[in-house]
């Protein structure tokens, strides 16, 4: 009975300690990037956003979207989609776009604009792109992606990974993996739209 008695102390001492030295180390451990990023609070949270940012008088972007946070010491405001998708029309001397995703990042400080989720964007004269993220510059006015790309100009369907263009898509570079089809009955359009089309990189 005495030595029973012992184990079992013995026992209640041992995982008693290894409870103790378990919470120790979980006391001292790093916190993870999920509870970084809950210690991480927006300034200002706004529904019903909507922002137009100019530059010398002139429209640089327009965002419209159900959710907004702002980040202030970041200089970040991130939009998001609650019930409909964030609008975000960009402006350059070409022409605008207007693009929606199911968020898009401002950066505060360089008017930069990223777009992520389902991304559909359409110029002023009917040239489409769909693509999973999508980068603005605001310093030079042009697009960029390094995500797979569709793009719609005219009669041609091109599909590729990473894409550099103009804000109107006139003028666009598929970078990698390019694939184009002419959509059937309009081989004349895609004929004219092959010659703006710059592809490079290989299938």
């Amino acid at each position: 009975m005495r030595t029973t008695r012992l184990q079992r102390l013995v026992w209640i001492v041992t995982v008693s300690a290894t409870l103790a030295l378990l919470l120790g180390l979980a006391a001292g451990a790093p916190p993870s990037a999920r509870e970084q990023e809950r210690r991480i609070m927006p300034d200002a949270k706004i529904t019903g956003f909507h922002l137009v940012e100019t530059k010398d008088g002139a429209k640089l972007w327009e965002i419209w979207g159900d959710l907004a946070e702002v980040f202030e010491k970041e200089g970040l405001a991130r939009v998001m989609k609650v019930t409909q998708q964030v609008t975000v029309t960009l402006y350059s001397g070409e022409g605008k776009l207007t693009s929606r995703s199911d968020k898009a990042t401002l950066n505060m400080r360089t008017k930069d604009v990223r777009l992520e989720g389902n991304v559909t964007a359409t110029s002023e004269v009917g040239t489409s792109l769909q693509t999973q993220s999508l980068d603005w510059s605001a310093e030079d006015r042009r697009l960029f992606t390094q995500s797979p790309v569709t793009l719609v100009k005219g009669g041609l369907v091109s599909r590729g990974v990473g894409m550099e263009a103009e804000t109107n898509l006139e003028r666009a570079r598929l970078l990698s993996r390019v694939q184009s089809h002419v959509i059937p009955g309009s081989a004349g359009v895609a004929n004219k739209d092959l010659s703006i089309l710059q592809k490079g990189g290989t299938p």
